[in-house]
């Protein structure tokens, strides 16, 4: 099976523009306006000989099983040209996009440029150049790509066109007879994994352009990959306030000449674009040769946030010039404090299972509780998504197993550097099994998301208490007959830290980067308020609640008789968390929650401390 499986949901991207022409006025331009010029060639070396497999004009771009995106390019109205090997996906392919004959007698220096969209599968692209159209000079393109990645290296292709540049000078200035062209092959040779050849994903072209001087900028700095601050991409608000973020991305400097005065900055936002958060580094100085090198930024964010959407942007720029591509110095992705809810992702959009086989397989996610937790939760629901090929039947009547497990910190590491990675979670001594639900799939169709409750491995009744400050994996299990199914993946945010886990069965072992830090699964855990009885009361004058019917605010009086860590809890009568307030070591003070947005209706305030709880109902009327 290429690729795993693939499925091509609708992604929530934020793809940034690329830079078009910076500046210099080419010399020779095509755009490929409505059909193939007559003066360019496109040669077919192997194939099968069909209309899908040689280079073709487009204006809807990729139309195989795994399309990708079309080309955004700046003249995508009027067509680009393709080269659509997934929908071909014949055998061996061997093709070549080649330019007419051009007299560059004249040109001391020859600077190609392109706009592209490409996402490698056991294939290679060469850019060629000739001075007499038989002997060619390949000069390699996307290098170091591994298979499933688009040509700027995400998993995702944020970079849409991808702006293609290349100093051919040494090949063609000076030259009276000079031909390129665009060299795509996919053989036995350009295979990286599996035995699949000829049936990669697509390579697209427009907008070819020569110029006879280089269009970089002086000042170009680039912001790469930057860490995912959260856990989680969606934490509860009774346990994201310990969740400390950090801060820090890659730099590049692709421009001329060295950049001073560099400033990095990090921000958080709520959905209203207000700040919450801002920190920065400033850098004295990035000269050419720093790729890719990651700097942290110096301060710590605490999200002590009520439920909501939130931001986390990235900036990058000079203090002493403006950058000539600003497309590429931000970036950022969203995160979410919720009633209830644990997720690493905000929709499925692809899915997998561990290569080879199909053998037995466990995917799981890390969730982690709050150490300041006094009140109790329990892990009530989980929700996961899970495929199966249309050759292999329906999802109803299979079954997968969820399972809660608590990672011993008596046993474990905080960086998992001793995490035994050669036993599953039956037998691993670093993992409890605290939770577990066989889970027999019901929707008639290949695709699905399905939830089901958590049951107590003791007691078997639904419900798994949680812990303060405990890492837990939730697992989904593929045994048996169940192990063709592939589970859902995301591929919206890149953690870099431990998240979403993997054991093979094949290799009997875990692996703790999963499919790698872009992949996440979609398998979200729900968590309850216990009881929303006071079970161990604390005295009537510890708190007190005003006013009551309440419009705007209400405040929340604490008076007890030793400084205590305490969770102060907004939630529905259902016991459904609004908002929590996490408070160490307080002793007496007033505490106001913002009830305006809030239906009217009745809800509780909650105070919750190691010696006992109190909570009070009050009503909300506007």
């Amino acid at each position: 099976m290429k690729r795993f499986l693939t499925l091509f949901l609708a992604l929530l991207l934020c793809a940034g523009l690329a830079p078009r022409l910076l500046g210099q006025t080419p010399f020779f331009t095509e755009d490929f306006d409505g059909a193939l010029p007559p003066d360019w060639s496109a040669i077919e070396v192997k194939g099968d000989m069909s209309a899908t497999s040689n280079w073709m004009h487009t204006t809807v771009g990729p139309t195989g099983v795994f399309a990708v995106d079309p080309l955004n390019s700046t003249t995508a109205d009027n067509g680009w040209m393709i080269f659509d090997s997934d929908l071909n996906c014949s055998g061996e392919q061997d093709v070549w996009l080649v330019s007419p004959q051009l007299d560059l007698s004249d040109r001391d220096m020859v600077v190609l440029q392109f706009e592209t969209f490409y996402r490698r599968f056991n294939d290679l692209t060469w850019v060629e150049v000739s001075t007499d159209s038989s002997n060619w000079t390949a000069i390699p393109v996307f290098e170091g790509l591994e298979n499933n990645q688009y040509g700027d290296g995400s998993a995702t292709g944020e970079t849409n066109p991808q702006i293609v540049t290349l100093d051919i000078s040494d090949l063609a200035a000076n030259q009276p007879s000079v031909w390129f062209a665009f060299h795509f092959l996919a053989d036995s040779s350009t295979v990286q994994a599996g035995t699949d050849i000829g049936c990669g994903y697509s390579w697209q072209i427009d907008d070819v352009r020569l110029l006879d001087m280089d269009p970089t900028p002086t000042i170009d700095l680039r912001l790469g990959d930057f860490f995912y601050p959260p856990a989680s991409f969606a934490q509860p608000v009774s346990q994201v306030a310990t969740d400390t973020m950090g801060f820090s991305a890659d730099v590049s400097n692709i421009g001329l000449g060295t950049v001073t005065n560099v400033v990095l900055k990090a921000e958080v936002l709520d959905e209203d674009d207000n700040v919450l958060f801002v920190d920065s580094l400033l850098i004295p100085e990035v000269d050419t040769s720093v790729t890719d090198s990651t700097f942290a930024l110096p301060n710590l964010f605490a999200p002590e946030l009520p439920v909501g959407a939130y931001f986390i942007r990235y900036s990058l720029y000079s203090l002493d010039g403006e950058d000539g591509d600003m497309s590429n110095n931000t970036g950022g992705d969203p995160f979410l404090v919720t009633e209830n809810l644990y997720s690493k992702e905000n929709q499925t959009t692809t899915a997998f299972r561990p290569g080879g086989g199909p053998n037995d397989y466990v995917i799981g996610n890390l969730y982690i509780t709050s150490p300041n937790m006094v009140d109790a939760y329990q892990a009530t629901t989980v929700t996961f998504s899970a495929a199966k090929n249309q050759s292999d039947g329906n999802l109803e009547g299979h079954v997968v197993t969820l399972v809660l497990c608590k990672v011993r910190d008596d046993v474990v590491d905080p960086d998992w550097g001793n995490f035994d990675t050669g036993s599953d979670f039956a037998s691993n001594e670093g993992l409890s099994i605290v939770g577990i639900k066989d889970h027999t799939f019901i929707s008639a169709t290949t695709f699905a998301t399905e939830s089901d409750t958590l049951d107590d491995f003791t007691s078997f009744t639904p419900g798994v208490p949680l812990e303060p400050g405990t890492r837990y994996l939730l697992l989904a299990s593929y045994a048996g007959e169940n192990n063709i199914i592939f589970h859902g993946f995301n591929q919206d945010f890149n953690y870099f830290q431990i998240s979403t886990v993997v054991y093979d069965g094949g290799d009997g072992m875990w692996f703790l980067g999963g499919f790698g830090p872009e992949n996440s699964a979609v398998l979200r855990m729900q968590i309850d308020l216990v009881t929303t009885a006071d079970e161990k009361p604390l005295p009537d004058e510890a708190f007190t609640l005003f006013p009551n019917p309440a419009g705007s605010v209400v405040h929340a009086d604490i008076e007890l008789e030793q400084p205590s860590t305490v969770n102060v809890t907004l939630a529905e009568m259902s016991g459904r968390v609004i908002r929590i307030e996490e408070r160490e070591n307080l002793q007496k003070d007033r505490l106001s929650f913002d009830v305006s947005k809030l239906p009217a209706g009745t809800y509780l305030l909650r105070v919750a401390t190691e010696e006992g709880t109190k909570t009070r109902t009050f009503i909300v009327q506007h």
